[in-house]
C-alpha cells in the first residue's frame, strides 16, 4: 500500500473519532498514536497535554515520566491534513518547540505565569518539580507526524545535553507506523549491534550443529551492556514474557544487590544468568571461535530480576558493573514459531512468579476463546445502520491488518464494514475496560502493560478455577464496557471543564459508577447495552456530571504531591474518589438488574459453555482421525506414559469412524493428547 493510501485510511478513523473538527482531529492523531507507542512498549503510558505559544515559540502536546527510570518524554506533534513529506527544516523547528518548553520549565516563573487550568501548567510545574529534586536522568523528545519522513534526511539527530541533562530525540512518522502495522508483527524490530555497542563481536560457544531445527548459543554478557540494553529498550525486551515482566517489577533481590556492590567478580559464579530469544543471528567464525557479531529482536524470557538487579543498582547506587558478567542462554527461533516455543522455553527455564503454565500468551485458550466468539458473535446494528458487525478482537498483533492484505478493494469494504475499525480492540483494552470496572482505576492508571500483568494474573487463576465462565455473555459483557468506557472517552475533552488527564478521568469514572452501583446491591444490564450498542442518554448525562467529580478529586493531591497523574497511581486517590456522594437517578436505575437475574444469566451462559466444550472435544478427537491415534498406540509402547484405561481409550478412539467417543471420553482423550505431546510425542 502507497504511503498516500494508508495516509486516507489512517486519517478516516481519526477524522470518525474527532467529529471532523479539524483541532480536535489533531487531538485525536496524537492520542491514538501514543496508543500505539505503549503497545511497541516505547512509552509505559502518556499524558496528553496540548500546549502551544506561537508567539514564545514552544509546543508540547503530551508527556511520560517513568518512577523506575527516571526519564521524562515529551511528545510534540506535527500535523496534516493532506499527504504531506516532513523534511529536516521542519523536524529542527518542531524539536526546537518542545525543547524550548523543556527549558523553560526549569524556571519555576514559567509555570507560575500560566493559568493552573492551562494544560501547560502540571507539566511545567512538575518539570520544575523534578529538577530541582534532581529525580530526571535523562530526557526523551518524540516527534509525532501523519507526514511521510523526507528521504533527504539521512541522518538520525544526534544526543545532545540541554541545560546539563542528557536528551536523545526519535521520529514517529506515519511512514515507520505503516511498516509495523504491514509488517504483522508486535514489535518494531531491536537490532542489536555488539560491533557498534561493544566495539567488537561477542565470542560464543553454539550449542547446536547444522541439522538443528532450532539454534542455541550460550554466552557471557557483560553487566553493563544488559543494564544499557534495558535502558534503552525498556519493557520492549520483555513483551514475549508475562512472568519476566512481573519478576523485573517485583523488589530487587537483595544478594544480587549485595553482589554486584560488594562482590561483582562473583556475580557470574551465584546467578542463574538470563534466557533469551531472538529472530536471527548474525555470526563470524576466526581460528575455530564463533562469535556474535548481532542479534535481531534480542527478547528475555526469564531473567527479569537478573536484569532489574543490574540495571536499578547501576542507576540509584551509580555502581560500577565492569567487572559483572552474566550467562546467558540464546535460541534462534524464526517469527513463525515464537507463540508455540517461547511460552514453554519461558516454563521449563522458570519456576519463579508463576502466572500459568502458557504465561498468559496470545495462545492461552482465554485468549483464543475470545477470538472465535469476536468472529462468529453479530452485535446489532448501531442507529443510522442496518447492518450487523463484529467486535473484532486482535488476539495477534496485525491480524486485523493481515486480514485484508489479500482483499480486492470491495472486497476490503465488505471486511471494513462487519469488522468497522472502531470496534477492533486488542488485549490491553481488554485488560483496561475489565480491570476499570473492577474498581481498579489506580491500576489501569499505571499503564498499559501493568494493568494487563495484573488481569493476566486474575483472569490465568479464574480460568484454573472456572473456565465455563468465560463464554459469550461474558464476552456481551466485555463489549458492553468497553462500550461504557469509550462513550466516556469520547465526551471527556468536550467538556467545558476538562484541563487534562483525559486517561485517568474516564477509568475513574467507570469505578466510581461500578462502586455507586454495587453500593445498590444491584448489577448493571451489561447485556442491554451490548443489545443497543450504546448506553442510554440519561447515562451519558449522569456519567458526565461524575466524570466533574472526579476531575475535581482527582486533582486536589495531598501535600508534597503536585503530579496529578502519578498521584492517580496510588490507592489513596481511589478512596478519595470513593467519597464522592451522588446518587444515581431513576432513568438510570432503570438500567440496572436484581441479583437473581444476574445469577440466572451466568447459570446459563456456563451450562452453554459446558456444552460448546463437549462439542469442541469430540470435534477435535474426530479431526485427529484413526491414524493420528493408532500412531499414538505405537508410540506409547516404548514410552510408558498412560495408564491401562488411557490405553483402552486410545484403542476405543483408533475405531473412529466406527465408533465416536462420548462427549466425556473426548475430554479424556484431548487430556491424553496433551500429555503425549508434553512427552514428546509429534503425531
Amino acid at each position: 500500500m502507497t504511503y498516500e493510501d494508508f495516509f486516507k485510511d489512517y486519517m478516516q478513523d481519526i477524522y470518525a473519532r474527532s467529529a471532523a473538527e479539524s483541532d480536535f482531529s489533531e487531538v485525536v492523531f496524537t492520542e491514538r498514536v501514543c496508543d500505539f507507542l505503549v503497545e511497541q512498549a516505547v512509552l509505559e503510558n502518556f499524558t496528553a497535554a496540548s500546549y502551544k505559544k506561537q508567539t514564545l515559540g514552544i509546543r508540547v502536546d503530551a508527556y511520560d515520566y517513568s518512577e523506575e527510570s527516571d526519564v521524562l518524554t515529551l511528545i510534540v506533534t506535527d500535523y496534516y491534513n493532506d499527504p504531506a513529506s516532513l523534511t529536516k527544516t521542519i523536524i529542527s523547528t518542531v524539536f526546537k518547540r518542545v525543547v524550548k518548553f523543556f527549558a523553560k520549565g526549569l524556571d519555576s516563573s514559567f509555570y507560575r505565569s500560566l493559568d493552573e487550568s492551562d494544560p501547560g501548567f502540571s507539566l511545567a510545574r512538575d518539570i520544575n518539580a523534578f529538577c530541582s529534586c534532581k529525580k530526571l536522568r535523562r530526557i526523551r523528545f518524540i516527534l509525532l507526524s501523519n507526514a511521510l519522513l523526507s528521504k533527504s534526511v539521512d541522518d538520525i539527530i544526534p544526543d545532545y545535553d540541554v541545560k546539563g541533562f542528557p536528551c536523545s530525540f526519535d521520529i514517529w512518522d506515519l511512514g515507520r507506523i505503516q511498516r509495523i502495522e504491514e509488517s504483522g508483527k508486535s514489535r518494531e524490530d531491536i537490532i542489536v549491534d555488539f560491533s557498534v555497542l561493544l566495539k567488537k563481536e561477542l565470542p560464543c560457544l553454539p550449542a547446536c550443529n547444522s541439522e538443528c531445527a532450532y539454534k542455541s548459543y550460550l554466552l557471557v554478557l557483560p553487566g553493563a551492556l544488559v543494564a544499557e540494553l534495558y535502558d534503552k529498550y525498556g519493557e520492549r525486551l520483555l513483551e514475549q514474557n508475562v512472568r519476566t515482566f512481573l519478576q523485573f517489577r517485583g523488589n530487587v533481590n537483595k544478594g544480587m544487590r549485595s553482589t554486584i556492590q560488594n562482590s561483582p567478580e562473583m556475580f557470574f559464579a551465584y546467578n542463574n544468568g538470563i534466557t533469551a530469544t531472538a529472530e536471527e543471528v548474525v555470526t563470524t567464525e576466526f581460528n575455530g571461535q564463533v562469535s556474535i557479531k548481532s542479534i535481531k529482536n534480542f527478547q528475555i524470557v526469564n531473567g527479569g530480576q537478573t536484569t532489574a538487579s543490574l540495571f536499578n543498582t547501576h542507576r540509584k547506587n551509580k555502581t560500577d558493573l565492569s567487572a559483572v558478567h552474566v550467562q546467558a542462554k540464546l535460541t534462534v527461533i524464526p517469527p513463525g514459531e515464537t507463540e508455540h516455543i517461547v511460552p514453554k522455553i519461558s516454563e521449563y527455564a522458570n519456576t519463579q512468579n508463576k502466572v500459568s503454565a502458557a504465561d498468559f500468551f496470545s495462545n492461552h485458550p482465554f485468549h483464543l476463546r475470545m477470538e472465535e466468539i469476536s468472529r462468529r458473535l453479530w452485535a446489532s446494528s448501531s442507529a443510522g445502520s442496518l447492518r450487523e458487525t463484529h467486535w473484532y478482537y486482535e488476539r495477534v498483533r496485525g491480524q486485523y491488518a493481515n486480514a485484508q492484505t489479500n482483499l480486492t478493494l470491495t472486497g476490503k469494504k465488505e471486511f471494513l464494514a462487519v469488522n468497522p475499525r472502531k470496534q477492533m480492540f486488542i488485549k490491553t483494552d481488554l485488560a483496561k475496560y475489565q480491570s476499570s470496572w473492577k474498581m481498579k482505576p489506580h491500576i489501569v492508571s499505571l499503564g498499559a502493560q501493568k494493568t494487563f500483568v495484573r488481569f493476566a494474573e486474575a483472569v490465568s487463576k479464574g480460568w484454573e478455577k472456572n473456565e465455563p465462565e468465560f463464554n459469550e455473555l461474558y464476552f456481551k459483557r466485555l463489549i458492553a464496557k468497553a462500550i461504557l468506557f469509550r462513550t466516556i472517552d469520547r465526551f471527556v475533552m468536550k467538556q467545558p471543564w476538562y484541563g487534562g488527564y483525559k486517561a485517568n478521568i474516564v477509568t475513574y469514572t467507570v469505578a466510581k459508577f461500578s462502586q455507586m452501583i454495587k453500593v445498590t446491591g444491584m448489577f448493571l444490564d451489561l447485556e442491554n447495552i451490548w443489545k443497543r450498542q450504546s448506553i442510554t442518554d440519561e447515562m451519558e448525562n449522569f456519567l458526565i456530571i461524575v466524570a466533574e467529580n472526579v476531575n475535581s478529586v482527582i486533582q486536589k493531591t495531598p501535600p508534597g504531591v503536585t503530579n496529578v497523574t502519578e498521584w492517580c497511581k496510588r490507592e489513596m486517590c481511589w478512596e478519595n474518589v470513593q467519597k464522592i456522594s451522588l446518587d444515581i437517578p431513576a432513568q438510570v436505575q432503570d438500567g440496572l438488574i436484581a441479583k437473581t437475574e444476574r445469577l440466572y444469566k451466568d447459570s446459563n451462559a456456563k451450562s452453554v459453555q459446558r456444552i460448546d466444550n463437549g462439542i469442541q472435544d469430540q470435534k477435535f478427537v474426530l479431526e485427529k482421525g484413526t491414524l493420528f491415534w493408532n500412531q499414538m498406540i505405537e508410540w506409547s509402547k516404548s514410552n510408558s506414559i498412560f495408564s491401562p484405561k488411557e490405553i483402552g481409550l486410545l484403542q476405543f478412539a483408533s475405531r473412529i469412524p466406527y465408533k465416536i467417543p462420548s462427549e466425556k471420553q473426548s475430554l479424556l482423550l484431548v487430556s491424553i493428547e496433551k500429555k503425549a505431546t508434553e512427552n514428546g510425542f509429534t503425531g
